[in-house]
């Protein structure tokens, strides 16, 4: 895990302590008191809830936002890496990249939507994109360790979806 996703997870962590906190601590300081109801009060605390949550996921979208790998355009020394799905099959070109260098994939389809998530030779998730008929879509990534690369279809598209599988290798 990277220290960026550690630090996603503990500020996730944190939030949820303190709201379970919140919520127990107030929860159980109205026990043994019954009072009418006061409809009017109810209410305003209901819109503070509200505002709380919303601010709590806010602060929470403003905090991990910037580690979205998301947006990240193709540049003039970009290689550029073509690829063509069908069902059910990957047609990649080139089929080898150097590591280290920004890689732009020009995803296009031939027939139906489908999911390009690119995995390690670990089995570990590294980038994903859905792939529409009649667009192009541009995913760049920058391959840090060599190996070889599998491709998967992440969009269920047919019978054959579970075989639809391709690849590349990232060289030193």
């Amino acid at each position: 895990m990277g220290s960026s996703a550690v630090l996603i997870a503990v500020a996730y962590g944190l939030v949820t302590l303190a709201a379970f906190g919140i919520a127990f601590a107030l929860a159980f300081s109205t026990l043994g008191r019954r009072r009418p109801v006061d409809e009017q009060r109810l209410a305003h605390r209901e819109r503070m809830w509200l505002y709380i949550v919303m601010a709590i996921l806010l602060v929470l979208l403003f905090a991990t936002i910037w580690f979205t790998p998301y947006g990240q355009g193709g540049t003039k020394g970009d290689l550029v890496v073509d690829v063509n799905s069908r069902q059910f099959a990957w047609d990649v070109k080139p089929n080898t990249v150097p590591a280290h260098r920004r890689v732009e994939f020009r995803l296009t389809s031939e027939d139906v939507s489908h999911g390009f998530g690119i995995y390690d030779s670990r089995q570990h998730f590294v980038a994903q994109a859905q792939v529409v008929p009649g667009k192009t879509q541009k995913l760049v990534h920058t391959f840090d360790r060599p190996g070889h690369y599998q491709i998967l279809c992440l969009e269920f598209c047919g019978f054959g979806h579970a075989a639809m599988r391709g690849e590349f290798t990232v060289t030193p």
